[in-house]
């Protein structure tokens, strides 16, 4: 009945702006001077477009008054501003855009008409001097961006932080994760070397959205098999003006993000006066590729270690003016080396505290994104405009993880000698106990992901209708065997003797001797005298996630005496399509032409590389290097394959079982509808919204038999022919739910001062289920008599984030602030509780006796509180050549209410920039503070490794520019300069359990602007 009353309503509230639409935008005919338009008596119009004279681009969000009123209108993303309800006579307009020149400008209103106005405004003046360089300090040609973002800022009537895609300076690989890791109140979580998520407020990164240009993106990424979250993988900062950080969302946003949405807004068509084209092109380098070198990877060929970068862009207007075409293009590519050892921590039970394993890893892998951003607009009429946005983007990589692990123990029990120490470390053969054992992990992955974005936009007087639609598809591709090799090949070397000796617990060189066995650094000792089983793995997998929206939003301005109120009301359509079969691995045993199933033979050893070196160049690793230790050749293995599948005995029951069980797929359809007010009385702003959204899902449950039934029917487990009748030969059947739910959001903003600022907002929103919580395989164990279940009936969970906050704008562009977020949520998703069958869908009789346990919402409420402090100044005020340098800074606090995993406490983010006669500089940092990475379920005594902890870590990047002339600009940026080792301990900071290096990043380019 909720849904039909929602519905109703927002159904009626947009039929009541519609009908009041035409009244009040008729067409009008105007001449050179003025429009004649329906007014009443005694007043007029006014409207214009405001113009940046240095970057001849026209500019958004520039204030726009009466002189003597606190009445505000704010120019649109071409610089077009309207006045309307203008008393008659000669009046003076007041215009304002941080970092240029205020302007007032006098206009004649005639009753009736709309006067055109054109606003050209100029840099500021910095008190310029005879002996100053006043070419080198011009404020708005360095700070452009930062203007821009300072102006939406202030326009914003929700909790919001904007920062231009200029206003760092050059990146080394353009993607958003580079970029991101500057912004106040956020943390970044990281795959090796590369930013892949974002959390706001410390929340997961599944608590946030990303739109561009306000249209949802897809979310099917390698770092997110079952959950929602969107990863920087599928996204480039290609084409993008900047990025839109709403700590709170309002009533026009789909309210599924509770940490906040972030949008990344594209360049606008209609901006630029004239052409504008430029052309970048340059080269990337790590501190380990060398100089120019090539280096023998593992596919024993010859890889260059630096590699290309170019960037496109291309903006234009035409058929005078109706028509804008704004194209943007790059390719960049990478190696990284991605060096790491790493020492697994036995907590035995008499106290004893020893390593049980020690892992070396050369990690060389090499990246490519390949990005394009289109945006379209033609204007139809002064009333209609047509616009198409579209974004494309493939992250390519490909990683040759070489995890070879010196075995002597386990979790619960240590074979060294019991005199070994944790610097001192002697080992007695002991079967397959004590090895040397190959784990390689090879992989090629392509993240192909495309948004596709058409509006149809009507802008009258004081009505205006926009209908927007969207497309967005990401997928995430493991490629393997297609691409020449095998995912995983596993060798190893047992019943070794050897010794293991270091000058202190955190120290990486290990001096390694071996005392006993076959030697370790012949590659044909390997899987010569056990057994090693399953030990080829091809891993090729699909994930894909398609999005299909449509959106009616209305506008309606009116004015109830002499305070005016905006009014907004729409609904929209989206259709969210998930499935992956990741996790569908096939493996095999290598046994080689001679078909002996025990794989001691020698035709059954996996070939090794020929002119790659297994070796760690990242760090002092000892005496490594010199033990001529093997590299698993993974494309030799393949060909092998190839030529002879019959040396490979396959799994056939557990690789039909993987194929069964990760076969998934989820569906939503989620309609919405909002209406929302703001007004203005003086010098405050208000906002109301209210929100509602209907849910519906359809969940893939894959039915499985209980094994007595399987049995029964006189099958077994271990056959193929069995465990098809145990899965109902791959049929599924789809579950479905639903839900509704209702968001108030809204705020105050209040202008103490032109530059004085206070604002407090709040949003209601909710996270949806996990995909992998609500579709999947019925798992049944027939010894304990539990069935684990998919929930396709679990409920989102809800929450009330509030913000306030403190501004104050510095000129010429710039911000001192101080903010207080609360974030409570509940109905929090928990897994493994024991349920009533009913309340997940399924008949209890199915497994008549047995416990279900399936994903529940539990009451309960989680509490994050935090506080950020922001700076960010031109310091203009000093003397001469001074007034082009610029500090910022930010600090963030977050406060949980316990103790959380992977959630930094404290970050921080710092930057100096300098700006004179050609020369731009930036020196930028940031930081994160200690965190947890183990569950929460370890204490200091779990066996394997205790709690495991993140050490805090400060990133340096640098960025330098010089413009030889107005089209020729010479680029140098590096990311993490000093070469920021990446560190993880156990339960003591002296006990390291993995050390990383990733080398620094530099690209070096020469950019021409025409």
């Amino acid at each position: 009945m909720m849904s039909r009353q929602s519905i109703l309503l927002c159904g009626a509230a947009a039929i009541a702006l519609a009908h009041a639409g035409p009244a009040f935008a008729q067409e009008t005919a105007s001449d050179s001077a003025s429009t004649a338009m329906p007014a009443p008596r005694g007043e007029g119009s006014v409207r214009g477009r405001v113009l940046n004279t240095v970057t001849n681009e026209y500019v958004r969000n520039a204030e726009v008054r009466i002189e003597g009123s606190n009445a505000v209108v704010y120019s649109d993303a071409g610089g077009t501003f309207r006045l309307n309800s203008v008393p008659a006579g000669p009046v003076r307009i007041v215009v304002r855009y941080s970092g240029l020149q205020e302007q007032a400008l006098s206009a004649e209103v005639t009753p009736g008409r709309t006067t055109e106005l054109d606003v050209r405004l100029a840099p500021a003046s910095l008190g310029v001097t005879e002996g100053d360089d006043a070419a080198a300090i011009v404020v708005s040609g360095i700070r452009d961006g930062q203007a821009a973002a300072i102006m939406e800022r202030r326009a914003a009537t929700n909790a919001k932080t904007v920062v231009a895609a200029d206003n760092y300076g050059l990146l080394t690989m353009g993607d958003v994760g580079e970029f991101m890791k500057q912004m106040p109140g956020i943390s970044l979580d990281y795959t090796e070397v590369d930013a892949t998520a974002v959390r706001i407020g410390g929340l997961d990164p599944k608590y946030s959205t990303f739109t561009t240009d306000g249209a949802r993106m897809a979310t099917a990424t390698s770092n997110n098999n079952n959950g929602r979250q969107n990863s920087f993988e599928q996204m480039s900062i290609t084409g993008i003006e900047s990025i839109e950080l709403n700590n709170t969302l309002t009533a026009r946003m789909d309210a599924d993000a509770p940490g906040g949405t972030i949008n990344l807004r594209s360049k606008y068509a209609f901006q630029r006066k004239s052409r504008a084209l430029h052309l970048q092109v340059g080269a990337i380098g790590t501190s380990d590729s060398g100089f120019f070198n090539s280096i023998y990877l593992p596919d024993d060929k010859k890889h260059a270690t630096i590699k290309p970068s170019v960037t496109f862009g291309y903006g234009d207007v035409f058929l005078d003016g109706r028509l804008g075409v704004a194209i943007s293009a790059s390719y960049n590519a990478n190696y990284v080396q991605q060096d790491r050892i790493q020492t697994d921590w036995s907590y035995l039970a008499d106290g004893r505290v020893i390593p049980y394993q020690v892992m070396w890893r050369p990690g060389p892998k090499e990246t490519s994104r390949t990005a394009a951003n289109v945006s379209l607009d033609f204007k139809a009429s002064d009333e209609l405009t047509l616009s198409l946005r579209g974004s494309y983007s493939f992250y390519e990589v490909e990683y040759y993880n070489q995890y070879t692990y010196l075995i002597f123990g386990t979790t619960t029990r240590s074979y060294a000698t019991p005199d070994s120490t944790s610097t001192h470390i002697v080992v007695n053969p002991s079967g397959t106990n004590t090895r040397l054992h190959t784990q390689y992990s090879h992989r090629y992955a392509g993240t192909p992901a495309m948004l596709l974005a058409p509006k149809i936009e009507y802008k009258g007087d004081t009505f205006e209708a926009v209908l927007r639609g969207s497309y967005s598809t990401s997928e995430f591709n493991f490629r393997d065997n297609s691409k020449g090799f095998f995912q995983r090949t596993d060798s190893y070397l047992t019943r070794i003797g050897f010794t293991l000796d270091r000058a202190s617990e955190d120290s990486n060189a290990w001096t390694l001797n071996q005392t006993a066995g076959r030697p370790w650094g012949d590659p044909n000792s390997f899987n010569r005298d056990d057994d090693i089983g399953n030990n080829i793995r091809t891993a090729e997998s699909d994930a894909r996630n398609e999005m299909y929206g449509i959106n009616l939003d209305l506008t309606k301005e009116v004015e109830f005496g002499s305070v005016p109120f905006t009014f907004y009301a729409g609904g929209g359509a989206r259709v969210n399509d998930w499935k992956t079969d990741e996790g569908s691995y096939d493996q095999f045993q290598y046994v080689g032409s001679t078909g002996d199933l025990t794989q001691r033979a020698p035709e059954a050893v996996i070939p090794a590389t020929q002119n790659y070196d297994f070796e760690i160049i990242g760090f002092d690793a000892g005496n490594l290097n010199a033990q001529n230790w093997r590299a698993d050749s993974n494309y030799g293995m393949y060909d092998i394959y190839k030529a002879h599948p019959e040396y490979f005995v396959p799994d056939t029951v557990g690789n039909l079982k993987r194929d069964l069980d990760n076969d998934k797929r989820v569906k939503e359809d989620i309609y919405s509808g909002y209406v929302e007010v703001q007004a203005q009385a003086g010098r405050a702003k208000f906002d109301l919204g209210l929100r509602y959204e209907n849910t519906r899902t359809g969940a893939r449950v894959a039915k499985i038999r209980p094994e007595d039934e399987v049995t029964a029917a006189g099958y077994s487990l271990n056959t193929v022919a069995g465990l098809l009748y145990q899965y109902n030969d791959g049929a599924s059947q789809t579950r479905r739910g639903r839900y509704d739910d209702w968001f108030l959001s809204g705020g105050v903003k209040y202008d103490f001062t032109d530059n004085l600022v206070g604002q407090v907002a709040f949003s209601q929103s909710i996270l949806r289920p996990d995909y992998g919580n609500l579709g999947g395989v019925v798992s049944v164990n027939d010894d304990t008599q539990v069935v684990t279940v998919p929930n396709p009936l679990l409920k989102p969970e809800h929450s009330t984030k509030y913000f306030a906050s403190l501004q104050c704008f510095l000129e010429p562009s710039g911000i001192l602030g101080v903010s207080y977020y609360r974030l409570d949520l509940k109905d929090m998703q928990v897994t493994g509780v024991e349920v009533d069958p009913a309340a997940v869908g399924f008949d209890p009789d199915e497994y008549a006796g047995y416990v279900f346990r399936s994903a529940q919402n539990v009451p309960g409420t989680s509490t994050n509180t935090g506080v950020i402090l922001e700076y960010d100044q031109q310091l203009t005020f000093l003397p001469g050549a001074l007034k082009g340098l610029g500090l910022r800074g930010s600090v963030t606090f977050v406060d949980p209410d316990g103790e959380r995993v992977n959630l930094p406490k404290q970050s921080a983010n710092w930057g100096l920039r300098y700006s004179y006669a050609g020369f731009d500089l930036q020196l930028t940092g940031n930081w994160q503070s200690k965190y947890r990475v183990s569950a929460l379920s370890n204490t200091p005594t779990t066996a394997n490794n205790g709690v495991l902890y993140h050490t805090d870590r400060a990133l340096w990047n640098f960025s330098l520019g010089y413009k030889i002339n107005k089209g020729v600009e010479l680029l140098v940026a590096g990311r993490n300069i000093f070469n920021s080792p990446d560190i993880i301990y156990s339960n003591v900071r002296s006990r390291v359990r993995q050390y990383t290096v990733y080398g620094s990043m530099w690209n070096a380019s020469i950019k021409a602007s025409f």
